[in-house]
């Protein structure tokens, strides 16, 4: 496993526990991050947190990564299951998705999600 691997294995652990510090200890101090609720860019840790804080009161995501792979421009590649349910329980949706790492000083800058349409099958 390599460093990156290592660092993105713990942070999704993190992630799944909502252990939100020691996720957040893993981003660099500018972190660039997709708002997957209202679109656009999340800049900084703590434009993050608050983000997570609205997910967390909205719906249970659980992330497990079944494959790294280092892409040619630098980036990792990482395909996910991702399991989301609301706070209840009842489950909304489980699939695979894709996501793109992107480290600085061995910590996470800037995370991307593939699109649908964008998803071939992994080599």
């Amino acid at each position: 496993m390599t460093d990156a691997e290592a660092l993105l294995t713990k942070l999704f652990a993190a992630y799944n526990r909502r252990d939100f510090a020691t996720f957040s200890a893993g981003l660099h101090d500018g972190v660039d991050w997709p708002d997957q609720l209202r679109g656009g860019r999340l800049k900084g840790r703590a434009a993050l947190e608050a983000y997570w804080g609205v997910i967390d009161q909205a719906i249970q995501v659980e992330v497990t990564p079944i494959a790294f792979a280092l892409e040619q421009d630098g980036r990792i590649r990482v395909e996910l299951i991702q399991v989301v349910r609301g706070l209840t329980g009842s489950l909304w949706t489980d699939i695979q998705v894709r996501q793109y790492y992107t480290l600085r000083d061995g910590l996470v800058w800037r995370m991307d999600v593939a699109r649908p349409e964008d998803m071939s099958p992994t080599p």
